[in-house]
């Protein structure tokens, strides 16, 4: 008697200690999500952060804003350690149509904000399904859906994957080629998958003339 009792003492120890730790990870993993927020001026403190990027980018990178295009198009919140925030932009000259993709984390704490890190994203190609290459065509065709333009093709210049901590988050650059009235043009894209997995055309790039 005493040994089975022993047995399942042993069983319900197992069970509370796995309980223990299977908890831990799940509030480690909810702690580390990224929660993706609208991109808007009435957004909690998307202009303070947009300002401070700014600033990083004329100050450190030596970047003038009378030359620079800034792109915002992913900003992220994330609780651990007080509170961080993420923001993706392109930056590219007004001049040209070529974006520098870069990834930004800013910390929080007493209302005070410091910019932990910025890098500029490689290029890290991936071959595309078809399913989801029609997804991002028929993507181009809603966000041109006014101007009626068709398809001819698209081509994915660059496309950056490795997000940490973003999963099923990618960006890509892309060159499409355009039809309207028998008139072909060719348009430069940045186009975002998200974890809901579907395509969105953030921005037409463009160079100015």
């Amino acid at each position: 008697m005493f040994y089975k009792k022993h047995i399942v003492n042993n069983y319900i120890l197992i069970a509370i200690i796995f309980n223990i730790i299977t908890c831990q990870k799940l509030s480690n993993d909810l702690l580390e999500t990224w929660g993706e927020k609208t991109i808007c001026e009435k957004t909690q403190y998307f202009s303070d952060i947009l300002e401070i990027v700014e600033n990083y980018f004329v100050k450190e990178e030596g970047y003038s804003l009378e030359e620079t295009d800034i792109i915002p198009f992913g900003f992220f919140k994330q609780t651990i350690n007080g509170i961080n925030y993420r923001l993706l932009c392109a930056i590219k000259k007004k001049s040209s149509d070529t974006p520098t993709i870069f990834d930004i984390i800013i910390h929080k704490h007493n209302n005070e904000f410091k910019l932990v890190s910025s890098k500029s994203l490689e290029d890290s190609s991936t071959d595309m399904s078809e399913k989801n290459k029609k997804k991002m065509e028929a993507a181009i065709m809603k966000y041109y859906i006014k101007e009626a333009y068709n398809i001819n093709e698209f081509e994915i210049e660059y496309e950056y994957h490795n997000l940490g901590g973003l999963y099923n988050y990618a960006i890509y650059d892309v060159i499409a080629s355009l039809e309207v009235d028998d008139e072909s043009v060719e348009k430069r894209l940045l186009i975002i998958y998200r974890n809901d997995r579907t395509f969105t055309v953030e921005e037409e790039l463009k160079a100015e003339e």
